[in-house]
C-alpha cells in the first residue's frame, strides 16, 4: 500500500469518527428540544424563530393550553389568559405560517398532551382558500413529525449544530433560555405610534359558483381535529381584525366568500360546551384607528388586550357569550 492510500484511509476513518461522535453528541444535546432523545436535562432554546422554536414549547408538561396561528395570532399574551380561566396557556403562533403548518404544530401539541385545557385558533384568510394550498415555503415538518429517525436524519445540519452550541450555553448558565411561554411583545419590534403600509390582507379571490363557495379544505381538516377532542375541550376559533379600511365591503363577492368561510368555522364548535367562534375582522371605530396596528393585519396591545377578553369570556361561559369589541 502506498504512502498516498495509507494517508487517504487514515483520513476517511478520522473524518468517520468525528463525525460519528459529532453525531451522538447531537443526539445527547436534542438541538431543538423536541424530547426525542437528550441525555442532560437541558430545558428550552434561545431561538426565536418560531418555526424551530415552537416544537420546544409545544411539548413544556407546564402548560395544558395553546394559542395557534401564524403572526396574527402572536400578540395574543398567553399570561393573562392563564390567570383568567386558571388554564395554563402557551403561544405556539408561527410566524408566515400557513394551515397546513398550523395543524402540524397542533398535532405535536396534541401528541405530548393527554389532558388538553382549551385550545384557540386564530384563522386569518389563508383557512378560507377553496383549494388545498401547494406547500408555501420550506416547514421543518420533520421537527413535527412522529417520526424520530427521520427527525434525527436531520441534526446533522450547521443550524442542528448551532442549536445544539445554544442548548448546551442554556445548560451552563452562559445563556438564558426563551420565555417557556412564547410571551412576544410587540413594542419591542415594532415601535409605538408607527404605521407600516404593508401586510394587505390576502383574501382568496371569489368564486363562480355557489356550492365550491362552501369547500373550505383546510376548514374541514380542522373540523376533523375538534371532533376527535372530549368535548370538555374549549375551543375557541377566532378570526384575526384587519385595519378596518381591509374590511370587505357588505354586499361584496368578497364578504359573501368570507361570511361562508365564518359559517364554517363557526359549525366546527357548534354544540361544543364553553366553546365559541369569534369575528374580530370588522369595521369599526377601535379597528379604523392607525394607532391600534402595526400594519393592515398585526394589531398593537390594545387590541390583543380586547381578543383576550374575549376569549376568556367565551372559556368560561361558552357561545352565549356576547364579545363586544
Amino acid at each position: 500500500m502506498s504512502g498516498w492510500s495509507r494517508c487517504l484511509r487514515a483520513f476517511l476513518g478520522t473524518t468517520g469518527v468525528c463525525a460519528g461522535l459529532l453525531f451522538a453528541f447531537l443526539l445527547a444535546v436534542d438541538p431543538y428540544d423536541s424530547g426525542r432523545f437528550g441525555m442532560f436535562g437541558i430545558d428550552g432554546m434561545v431561538d426565536r424563530n418560531t418555526v424551530t422554536a415552537s416544537a420546544s414549547r409545544a411539548r413544556d408538561p407546564n402548560f395544558d393550553s395553546a394559542i395557534i396561528g401564524n403572526s396574527t395570532a402572536l400578540l395574543i399574551n398567553p399570561n393573562p389568559l392563564s390567570q383568567a380561566t386558571a388554564l395554563r396557556f402557551v403561544q405556539l403562533s408561527v410566524v408566515g405560517a400557513s394551515p397546513r403548518e398550523e395543524l402540524a404544530v397542533l398535532d405535536f401539541f396534541l401528541r405530548h398532551h393527554r389532558h388538553v385545557g382549551a385550545l384557540v385558533f386564530v384563522t386569518d384568510p389563508g383557512w378560507c382558500e377553496h383549494t388545498q394550498r401547494e406547500k408555501p415555503r420550506e416547514f421543518p415538518y420533520w421537527l413535527y413529525g412522529d417520526s424520530r429517525l427521520v427527525y434525527a436524519g436531520y441534526l446533522f445540519s450547521g443550524a442542528g449544530i448551532e442549536h445544539a452550541i445554544q442548548r448546551v450555553s442554556i445548560g451552563l448558565g452562559k445563556r438564558q433560555r426563551n420565555d417557556p411561554s412564547g410571551t412576544f411583545n410587540s413594542e419591542d419590534v415594532w415601535p409605538v405610534g408607527q404605521f407600516f403600509e404593508k401586510n394587505i390582507p390576502a383574501d382568496p379571490p371569489p368564486v363562480a359558483d355557489a356550492a365550491s363557495r362552501e369547500i373550505f379544505p383546510e376548514v374541514a381538516k380542522l373540523d376533523d381535529v375538534v371532533r376527535k377532542l372530549p368535548l370538555d375541550v374549549p375551543v375557541v376559533i377566532l378570526v384575526p381584525p384587519t385595519y378596518g379600511k381591509t374590511v370587505p365591503l357588505p354586499g361584496s363577492a368578497i364578504a359573501a366568500e368570507r361570511q361562508a368561510c365564518n359559517a364554517a368555522l363557526r359549525r366546527i364548535v357548534a354544540g361544543r360546551p364553553h366553546s365559541n367562534f369569534i369575528n374580530y375582522r370588522v369595521d369599526n371605530a377601535l379597528t379604523r384607528d392607525r394607532a391600534n396596528f402595526v400594519d393592515y393585519i398585526h394589531y398593537r396591545p390594545l387590541i390583543a388586550t380586547r381578543i383576550s377578553e374575549g376569549i376568556a369570556a367565551s372559556i368560561r361561559q361558552g357561545d352565549a357569550t356576547k364579545i363586544d369589541f
